[in-house]
């Protein structure tokens, strides 16, 4: 480790890697999407919450009609939120919902989607 670094310093410097990532909205939907096929509310809260973050939660708040201590709310992994909710604040960071089929397991292996 670099002279001068502590290593509290070390999460924070990849947090603003990440933060920087995050703020492409390709890059942000991929890791929101990633978070959501986990299947863990949580991990899906944290990516949501990391994205949001690095917007600025009160840039997202205002850009999704919400008030800024109700995003804090949400984030929390207690807190039930609906999908209205989580709706607003995806759009505001330039990310929808979308869905996609399943691939077979022999589809997986090979990488190949099926032909339409």
């Amino acid at each position: 480790m670099k002279k001068g670094k502590t290593p509290a310093s070390v999460p924070s410097k990849i947090r603003e890697r990440l933060y920087e990532k995050l703020r492409d909205p390709a890059y942000a939907s991929a890791y929101v999407n990633d978070a959501l096929l986990e299947g863990d509310e949580v991990v899906f809260k944290t990516a949501v919450g990391d994205v949001i973050r690095a917007r600025g939660v009160v840039k997202i708040a205002k850009k999704a009609g919400i008030n800024r201590s109700t995003v804090f709310k949400t984030l929390k992994p207690e807190t039930r939120t609906s999908f209205t909710t989580f709706h607003s604040l995806l759009y505001a960071c330039d990310i929808n919902f979308s869905t996609q089929p399943m691939l077979k397991s022999k589809e997986r292996r090979s990488g190949r989607r099926q032909k339409l």
